[in-house]
Order: structure tokens, then C-alpha cells, then sequence
């Protein structure tokens, strides 16, 4: 299994939890570290896709002083990959 599918399953497993922790008496502090820990997970998902298509990011270069939009979110990656939009 490599690391882009590995995140894909952390992201997917993290999403269940936040379904599982609602109504829960600490939901608050529970989702709040869920957050911390999906963030990650979303980062270096980034990361890896980035990694794997530097040629498509070559082609599409700005110059420095301009904002960069992204070529895919993390979140799209992931639905794509499982075919699962979370709500």
C-alpha cells in the first residue's frame, strides 16, 4: 500500500470518527483533536500529490509575487480516490 493510499484511508477512517464522536458528552474536545490530526493527514497528502506531478506544476509556474491555485485539494484527492463525498 503506498503512503497516498494509506492517507486516503487515515482521512477516511477520520471522517467515520467525526460521525462516531457527535453527541458524545466531550464531542468538542474530541473533534477538536480529530481536526488536528485530519489536518495533517490533508497536508501531506498535498504533499505526496505534489510530489507526484511536478511536470503538470512546471507547466503551470507564476511568477513569484502571484498566489498559486492549487491543483487539486487534499479533499478532492480523496473523494476521487474512494468515490465518497463527506457531507
Amino acid at each position: 500500500m503506498n503512503k497516498q493510499t494509506k492517507l486516503v484511508f487515515a482521512l477516511e477512517h477520520i471522517a467515520h470518527l467525526h460521525d462516531l464522536f457527535e453527541d458524545n458528552e466531550f464531542e468538542r474536545y474530541l473533534q477538536d483533536a480529530l481536526y488536528t490530526l485530519e489536518f495533517e493527514c490533508e497536508r501531506q497528502l498535498k504533499l505526496e500529490l505534489d510530489r507526484k506531478s511536478p511536470a503538470i506544476q512546471h507547466q503551470q509556474e507564476t511568477p513569484s509575487n502571484e498566489p498559486r491555485k492549487p491543483l487539486v485539494s487534499a479533499k478532492q484527492a480523496r473523494e476521487e480516490q474512494i468515490g465518497i463525498k463527506r457531507h
